[in-house]
């Protein structure tokens, strides 16, 4: 569950004879959680009055999975840079569709069958496309919200307002005032991995953390997430991002 930053320290902890720096980012939040980025960072989130020395002893309890989880995310491959060519695919709920390219206005994008037609000048395909995702996601999300909602029934649990952001390092958040976050990205994959990213954060509304009591709600909800999880990971290689804006 996302919560607001308040501020953030930055520190350096020996382990195993290895100095390694981290950010320390203090939060409304109950529990202490490690967060290492694909580029190696480590980021320790921990409540308000927590101290240097608590924070730096749950690190160091946990400096075998941070030194493991950096060397795996420094093995895998970069994902592939978009392309917008014409005949390059472009993935849309886990389908790849042939971009089809009219230089001529209106602009617009149209899926046709199998192929993704955008009525554009040649620089302006990029943004066109992320605009049109967007719109999608809008509508995707939104239905896929509501009937994970209502098939978890959840009585204690006011249906969430859907935000759409695009997020570098996770793919979905909420927060305690009953907002989902979705990552524009999963407009990109199958509907069967949206929903288990919605139905993780519709655990989150029932238990704020990742105890052994929120896995419980999410086998009960959703027997075959681990599935759909390991699934997620594997085209997270495959699919490319949609390029930082600059």
């Amino acid at each position: 569950m996302a919560v607001k930053q308040l501020f953030i320290e930055t520190g350096v902890f020996e382990f195993e004879g290895e100095r390694l720096p981290y950010r320390l980012s203090y939060s409304r939040r109950r529990t202490l959680a490690i967060h290492v980025f694909a580029d190696g960072r480590i980021e320790l989130r921990v409540p308000l009055g927590c101290t240097r020395a608590q924070a730096e002893a749950f690190l160091r309890e946990r400096g075998d999975w941070v030194r493991r989880k950096q060397r795996e995310l420094s093995q895998r491959p970069p994902p592939p840079l978009p392309e917008y060519a014409e005949g390059s695919l472009q993935p849309y709920l886990g389908r790849h569709y042939a971009l089809r390219l009219e230089r001529r206005r209106p602009e617009r994008v149209d899926l046709r069958g199998d192929l993704l037609w955008v009525r554009s000048e040649a620089e302006r395909v990029e943004p066109l496309l992320r605009r049109w995702y967007r719109r999608c996601a809008g509508v995707v999300f939104q239905a896929r919200l509501r009937a994970c909602y209502e098939q978890a029934a959840l009585p204690d649990v006011p249906f969430p307002e859907l935000g759409i952001r695009v997020m570098r390092s996770r793919w979905g958040s909420c927060s305690s005032r009953g907002r989902v976050n979705l990552n524009l990205e999963l407009i990109k994959y199958p509907i069967e991995l949206i929903d288990y990213v919605i139905v993780h954060e519709l655990c989150h509304f029932l238990e704020f953390n990742h105890s052994p009591r929120f896995y419980a709600h999410m086998e009960r909800l959703m027997p075959d997430w681990p599935q759909r999880r390991r699934r997620l990971n594997e085209l997270s290689k495959e699919i490319a991002p949609f390029p930082a804006r600059s």
